[in-house]
């Protein structure tokens, strides 16, 4: 009992500190606005076999389809970060639900394959404004709690990536693929209003009304230093285990362990699902001990279950790996943070918006390099590959900043 009213105490006193140190309410709406722009893409490819059966299109069309939604949100990421900085965060991010709104409405009255595909684009436009936006209005209102506070906005994307393929899952069963989309058009309005209202029009006090070509050219020179390289590098490698993992997990599980495309779905879940309290956790670790022994070891925990999904058999031995694999996910929000931490206040939304443009870009290249090789009879390989770069992931979050300080 004693352990108990510990740890409620500790995340009653966790609470507090996120109400004093900024906004709860905002942090709320900004976090409802990535369950939804994140959970939308998680849908998107449960739902993508029934649409496929639809227009009668092949899965090298489907795989092209979800390559375009990734590479148009990849593309929108230093847009809307620059955009942010000279409009303020407010309007990018109600306009991104808005139009990630429109996207939905537009897939689910698509008749035909030309308009279904104009509507992903559409999509990975709307939901690509959204990504450093949500990032730097938190990190602008958080001080002393930024890291948790992201790592909750963190959580809030895989809790959505659970509950909506679910509920998209559930309906379509019943009322088809559309309805699938459908059912997320109130939610996404409700959080787009809730955006309008309770964020303000600018949260950051340090970005000015410089001209672009200034912003530009401090944005030019800011990640040219050997900091920004050294965090761009972490961010780029931890995009590529994630798209790598979380594109080819299911697959791996019914090609490689035998299990039911059901079962591996439901072990996929759970992957997300764990990842909510790994992320919390991990945004706690680095407030207290730092960004770079949270990614050291969160990243670090996860190397086994790349070796051991390779060997073990057994469904409960399974579960307990994927619950092991999903604490990579730990990394992000600590990442996320060094990576903003690394870069001047006045431009954090261009700078880190050009900085994900290019790792997520980076990071789509995971998911082909698995799938030669599994083509290629090196399915297990491929995982064990992973596994070294993960551990080399967590080492380098050990050490980049002594590396970079010369310490």
């Amino acid at each position: 009992m004693g352990n108990v009213s510990r740890a409620r105490s500790a995340v009653a006193g966790i609470a507090t500190d996120l109400r004093r140190d900024g906004s709860g309410w905002l942090l709320l709406a900004v976090s409802l606005g990535w369950f939804l722009t994140l959970g939308v893409r998680v849908v998107y490819p449960a739902l993508l076999p029934q649409v496929t059966a639809e227009f009668g299109v092949d899965n090298a069309t489907a795989g092209g389809f979800i390559g375009l939604l990734w590479t148009t949100y990849a593309l929108l990421q230093f847009p809307g970060g620059a955009l942010a900085d000279a409009v303020g965060e407010r309007l990018v991010l109600a306009g991104s639900v808005v139009l990630t709104l429109g996207a939905v409405c537009a897939i689910v009255l698509s008749d035909t394959l030309g308009l279904f595909v104009l509507a992903t684009v559409l999509l990975g436009l709307g939901t690509g404004l959204y990504g450093t936006t949500r990032l730097t209005v938190i990190s602008a209102v958080y001080d002393r709690m930024e890291t948790t506070a992201i790592s909750l906005s963190q959580a809030a994307g895989n809790v959505g990536n659970v509950v909506l393929s679910a509920g998209a899952g559930l309906v379509s069963v019943y009322l088809g693929w559309r309805w699938g989309f459908g059912y997320l058009v109130p939610l996404l309005l409700v959080s787009a209003v809730g955006l309008w209202i309770v964020v303000p029009r600018r949260a950051s006090t340090e970005a000015g009304d410089e001209s672009f070509r200034r912003t530009m050219r401090k944005v030019a020179a800011a990640i040219r230093t050997p900091r920004v390289l050294a965090v761009t590098a972490l961010l780029a490698v931890n995009m590529f285990l994630y798209q790598s993992v979380t594109g080819f997990l299911p697959t791996y599980l019914v090609a490689e362990k035998g299990v039911g495309p059901g079962t591996a779905a439901t072990l996929f879940s759970l992957f997300f699902a764990s990842a909510i309290g790994v992320q919390f956790l991990s945004g706690v670790v680095a407030d207290r001990l730092g960004n770079r022994v949270a990614i050291a070891a969160f990243v670090g925990v996860s190397v086994p279950a790349f070796v051991l999904l390779t060997v073990v058999e057994s469904l409960p031995a399974l579960v307990v790996v994927v619950l092991l694999l999903s604490c990579l996910l730990g990394a992000m929000p600590p990442v996320n943070a060094a990576g903003l931490a690394a870069l001047p206040p006045e431009i954090r939304g261009s700078g880190f918006g050009l900085l994900r443009t290019g790792y997520i870009a980076f990071g789509a290249a995971g998911p082909p390099t698995v799938g030669l090789l599994a083509d290629a009879g090196r399915f297990d390989g491929a995982f064990l590959v992973l596994g070294a770069i993960a551990l080399g992931m967590s080492v380098w979050g050990l050490l980049f900043e002594r590396i970079v300080s010369g310490r």
